[in-house]
């Protein structure tokens, strides 16, 4: 009896040990030394799964691709089949189909050598040293072991284009949704509304992606604006062989060199993000001070192309992705109905390009005007960016039609501790017809721009420019205004910009500065100031307490305003807390306010203020942002004495739609990639996106924005907050999409009971000892141990589970009702 004991406790040993302790990826067979096993029915043990690591009977199974850890492939049926040359091994089949998402370098195209098997072609890893492929049945997943030299360049957050994922045929609709309405306590009792709404509407077909770009407004607020408009109906997709990316149909020209209007065409242009990670492109810098709950909207000729809800105070916007460069509109709705509007007038930073590379835009189409009508001329354009030297960049461009030209040649040069300077001439030439009595207008513009971090004072110039135009250098839309649309034309002369920002570390200060100023030829310049100076500190028992000083100045023909803006925060040591106070200070009011700001949980944030308004009447607001797993909610609401009351919201969110399922989901940047996640029909698993997770719904699918292009995503389940019955098979994969692409992550992941279970044959024996069991997915949920015990995880009452030894198979079906499972023993009998 003790020698059973000990016997039964050694199987139970090697059962749970042996697969971890032989080499991962060995093919040589490990021969097991069963002498010392002296209980009856050892004949009854099968230890052949356990001679190669992960073995796996030869057939087709569902499993993803990982090559060195990373996700290159969803599960797809792969078949696992003896080789010629050693009969007891079973290898999985990479066809040349599958072949190039390995990653090897071009080189080993030419070096590989291939199996056949059933009339397909596998690939022999043998042809590649130390190169090895083990499938898991458990996790679910083929994992390929390549040595890194073999491998293209690679980095971590980037894969070659070998690795990109078009993603899988889909429709997606997002929105951003902002409602006010305001009642005015005056003797009409009046109350006046308005909703601006604006979003992207996509259809994906493989590489290709069809976009629609729309907005709408209506109410009292928009009497002027009531409307529904297409802003653009475009079609592209990535040329990876070119390393650039492909547009058909309405699109807003980006160029370092012109500025930016809106045509219908065609262009092909390098694509930035495709090149492996470095700082790309150029987006400006939007300052403000907001003065009460408002909205800001960015438009570029009426489009708009950013839209946010912001709290009283100064604001900063980084973040205008949509931009081409040019004029940008700002306007700043306030919740008392007035609003603040002015211009940003931006002069690109001409980009420094490696040595050797050359980036290149070509343009084909004709202007348009209002919805989808064309005016003027035909164009064509052509730009590029050479990297002539190692700190040096030529780069240049033409412009042209029958009425229009414009040339442009500059020079980037990074001046090594002295900063980046760059300086470009453009030349035009336009007939501008009978407006302009059949003249033809001809003038130059330059360009100078520099950048610069001084390590040693903590401060840098982000940008700083100045521009000069003579009066008869005409942009194209200048000239289609004029020629055209019989429109004066707005000659500027000179525009100076600055960004400029500096930090005290000794005193915890941080201090920044931007300007621009626009002179014209026929009218009054614009001057826009604001500098902010900002501190940490503790005081007494009082630990980071914040201050803030920011003061700003508009001087225009049509606004001139300046104010001071002031706030003092104290946080408190629970749920992220903080009480402050805050003042504003301008031309059209004096504003004092005490304020409450608490995050309730993980999802949910709220502020709360009083205090005073036109310096004596009082003022109460509210501000509410929920992250949900459908929409981003924002509202807020302010009441001011005798004079108005106003409310808003703000709905940011978007419904996506495939072939494997879909989602309604919350949105942070609308119409960009993203990812479906497929938790196998498993509700409520939660999935790590920052600070906000999400949770799959009832189909168990979730939609998780934010994907950078061209780099790789981490999608991650989180595993300490799963639901009771639910397990994470595998918990964590990456994605590295193209640009706008639906990409699909599918997780093995299981829902169900524990049980404990003794299993008998037919013949009153047990299964030998090491068999597996799967469920209908072909997921392994308990192994048979000694006398047929099997312990058993995510299964469902009345489920038909395979056993399976040896290429020897039969069927055993758990009860219709489940209860105590981990305290009754099961007994099943497998047919």
């Amino acid at each position: 009896m003790k020698s059973m004991k000990i016997n039964k406790i050694t199987k139970v040993m090697l059962l749970f040990f042996v697969p971890f302790s032989l080499p991962v990826f060995a093919e040589e067979a490990v021969d097991f030394n069963t002498d010392f096993l002296t209980d009856k029915g050892i004949e009854n043990t099968d230890f052949t799964k356990f001679s190669y690591a992960n073995y796996i009977q030869p057939g087709t199974h569902l499993l993803a691709t990982d090559v060195n850890k990373q996700r290159v492939r969803n599960e797809e049926p792969i078949l696992f089949f003896a080789p010629d040359y050693n009969a007891e091994l079973s290898i999985p089949c990479i066809t040349p189909e599958v072949y190039p998402i390995l990653g090897l370098k071009s080189e080993w195209e030419k070096k590989v050598t291939w199996l056949t098997t059933n009339n397909t072609q596998c690939l022999d890893f043998r042809s590649v040293p130390n190169m090895n492929a083990v499938g898991d049945l458990y996790t679910g997943i083929l994992n390929i072991s390549i040595p890194q030299a073999f491998m293209e360049y690679q980095d971590p957050s980037w894969d070659p284009p070998s690795r990109w994922d078009d993603g899988i045929a889909g429709s997606f609709l997002d929105y951003n949704m902002s409602n006010r309405l305001i009642r005015y306590e005056n003797n009409d009792k009046r109350t006046e509304t308005g909703t601006n709404i604006s979003g992207v509407m996509g259809i994906n077909m493989g590489a290709w992606r069809f976009r629609s770009d729309w907005q709408a407004s209506g109410g009292n607020l928009n009497s002027n604006d009531k409307s529904w408009r297409w802003n653009q109906l475009y079609i592209f997709r990535a040329i990876r062989s070119l390393g650039a990316k492909l547009t058909l149909g309405e699109q807003y020209l980006s160029s370092e060199l012109f500025d930016s209007f809106r045509y219908l065409g065609a262009s092909l242009e390098s694509d930035n993000a495709m090149i492996p990670p470095r700082l790309q492109g150029y987006a400006p810098e939007i300052a403000g001070v907001a003065r009460t709950n408002a909205t800001v909207i960015v438009r570029q000729d009426g489009r708009i192309v950013y839209q946010n809800e912001v709290s009283p105070g100064p604001f900063r916007i980084q973040d205008v992705n949509t931009f081409g460069g040019g004029t940008l509109d700002v306007s700043i709705e306030e919740q008392d109905g007035s609003v603040q509007t002015f211009k940003v007038e931006t002069s690109r930073l001409g980009t420094l390009t490696r040595p050797g590379q050359f980036l290149y835009k070509l343009v084909m189409g004709k202007p348009t005007k209002n919805e989808h009508d064309t005016e003027g001329p035909a164009f064509s354009l052509g730009s590029f960016s050479w990297g002539a030297a190692n700190n040096t960049t030529i780069y240049g461009g033409l412009l042209a039609s029958t009425e229009y030209q414009n040339i442009a040649l500059g020079l980037g040069q990074d001046l090594a501790p002295f900063g980046v300077l760059s300086f470009n001439i453009s030349a035009s030439r336009a007939e501008m017809g009978s407006n302009f009595d059949d003249k033809t207008l001809s003038g130059t513009s330059y360009n100078v721009t520099y950048s610069k971090q001084f390590d040693q004072i903590n401060s840098q110039i982000t940008f700083a420019g100045y521009r000069f135009s003579q009066r008869d250098y005409l942009s194209m839309t200048q000239f289609l205004d004029g020629r055209y649309r019989g429109l004066h034309i707005d000659s500027g002369k000179e525009l100076y910009t600055a960004i400029f920002g500096t930090a005290f570390p000794d005193y915890n200060i941080n201090t920044y500065l931007n300007y621009s100023r626009q002179t014209y030829w026929n009218r009054p310049s614009t001057d826009n100031y604001s500098f902010t100076v900002s501190s940490y500190f503790d005081w007494a028992n009082f630990k980071n307490l914040s201050i803030n000083l920011s003061a700003y100045k508009v001087e225009s023909s049509h606004n001139n305003d300046e104010g001071v803006y002031v706030s003092l925060g104290v946080p408190l040591e629970r749920n992220d807390a903080n009480i402050s106070y805050s003042g504003s200070f301008n031309r059209h009011n004096t504003s004092n306010s005490v304020n409450y700001y608490e995050r309730l949980n993980e999802r949910s944030t709220y502020n709360l203020s009083a205090g005073t308004w036109d310096s004596d009447k009082v003022n109460l607001s509210g501000f509410y942002n929920y992250d949900g797993n459908l929409a981003k909610l924002t509202t807020s609401g302010t009441y001011t004495q005798n004079n108005q009351s106003a409310l808003s919201m703000q709905l940011m969110g978007g419904i996506t739609l495939t072939p494997e399922g879909g989602a309604f989901h919350r949105v942070t940047s609308m119409g960009n990639s993203r990812i479906l996640v497929d938790t196998n029909n498993v509700e409520d698993i939660p999935i790590k996106t920052g600070l906000t997770p999400i949770e799959t719904n009832r189909h168990g699918k979730a939609v998780l924005m934010g994907v950078q292009n061209y780099s790789r995503s981490h999608i991650t389940i989180d595993i300490n907050n799963l639901p009771e019955n639910a397990d994470a098979v595998q918990s964590s994969q990456y994605a590295t999409l193209t640009e706008g692409a639906i990409g699909y992550r599918k997780f093995n992941v299981i829902e169900g009971e524990k049980v404990l279970a003794v299993i008998t044959m037919a013949d009153k024996k047990h299964p030998p000892f090491g068999a597996s069991v799967y469920n209908k997915d072909k997921l392994e949920v308990g192994i048979i141990s000694d006398d047929g015990f099997v312990y058993l995880s995510g299964v469902k009452a009345g489920e038909t589970l395979d056993l399976a030894w040896n290429g020897e198979t039969c069927q055993f079906q758990l009860p219709q009702v489940l209860e105590n499972n981990l305290s009754n023993m099961l007994l099943l009998p497998c047919k």
